[in-house]
C-alpha cells in the first residue's frame, strides 16, 4: 500500500479511508473479469435499444392518431392579445419570424 503523507494537524481527517482509493501499480494494473462488461453490453443492445425503439414507435403512432382527429380551435379575440406596437422588419410586418400558417392567427387576416 502506498504511504500517505499526513498534512498538518488534521492530516488523519483527510486521509482516513483513503487506503481503498490510493492503490499501488500492481493493484491498478489488474483487470477484473469481463462478465460485468458483457452483461451491460448485452443489456444495452438487447434491452435498452429495443425499448427506445418501441417507445419511439408508440409516440409516433399516437401522434398520427391525434393528427387525424385534430380540429383547430376557433380564435377568440381578446383585447390584450396580439398587440403590435411596431411591425416586424420583414415581409408585410404582420407575420413573426417563426410564423406557422396552420396554427398562428393574425388579426385581420386569419390563419
Amino acid at each position: 500500500m502506498a504511504k500517505l503523507h499526513k498534512v498538518g494537524q488534521f492530516g488523519h481527517t483527510f486521509t482516513r479511508g483513503m487506503e481503498t482509493v490510493v492503490q499501488t501499480v500492481e493493484q491498478r494494473s489488474y483487470k477484473g473479469g469481463d462478465s460485468a462488461e458483457k452483461m451491460w453490453r448485452n443489456l444495452s443492445l438487447f434491452v435498452g435499444f429495443p425499448a427506445i425503439a418501441l417507445s419511439m414507435l408508440n409516440s409516433y403512432l399516437r401522434h398520427q392518431e391525434e393528427k387525424e382527429h385534430y380540429q383547430r380551435p376557433e380564435f377568440i379575440h381578446y383585447p390584450y392579445m396580439k398587440i403590435m406596437n411596431k411591425p416586424f422588419p420583414w415581409g408585410d410586418g404582420k407575420h413573426s419570424f417563426f410564423h406557422n400558417p396552420k396554427t398562428n392567427y393574425i388579426p385581420g387576416i386569419g390563419y
